[in-house]
């Protein structure tokens, strides 16, 4: 953690582990993620918001981001989720979900994508936070998303 977290870190570690073992997610590439104390490829951090932008320049107080071997996690995004999320009225599990998704695909190697086409699932590395660009809402890696640099 950084900062002042109110979170349950408890749950945290829970749900990211669950998600990045999702048989949806990163998992059909048959690769998996264990937790382990020290010495891993990267690392999952819960971060107040205002710790954010000390990850990286390219990291705000706004969003989640990646910056080297830091996979950094809002707080505020993680118990709130964001305004086009919360007036689609889903989930804040998804919501989590994505965001854990999102965030480790650019650990994997992935930048930033688009929307596909109008009503289409958004792919996971859309910044589906900010905005659809007409695709639909969705949390797991596409099967065009299966591949990884690292």
């Amino acid at each position: 953690t950084r900062g002042a977290i109110y979170a349950d870190f408890n749950e945290f570690q829970t749900l990211a582990n669950q998600t990045l073992n999702d048989s949806r997610g990163w998992a059909r590439m048959g690769i998996s993620f264990k937790q382990v104390s020290s010495s891993g490829n990267f690392t999952i951090v819960l971060a107040q918001s205002s710790q954010m932008p000390m990850f990286s320049s390219g990291c705000s107080a706004e969003w989640s981001c990646t910056a080297g071997n830091y996979v950094a996690i809002n707080q505020d995004r993680w118990m709130n989720a964001s305004a086009p999320w919360n007036a689609a009225k889903k989930s804040l599990r998804d919501y989590r979900n994505l965001v854990i998704n999102h965030e480790v695909g650019h650990w994997l190697g992935h930048g930033d994508t688009n929307c596909n086409g109008i009503g289409q699932s958004a792919p996971v590395m859309q910044q589906q936070s900010i905005d659809l660009e007409g695709c639909v809402f969705n949390s797991w890696p596409l099967a065009s998303e299966l591949w990884v640099t690292r």
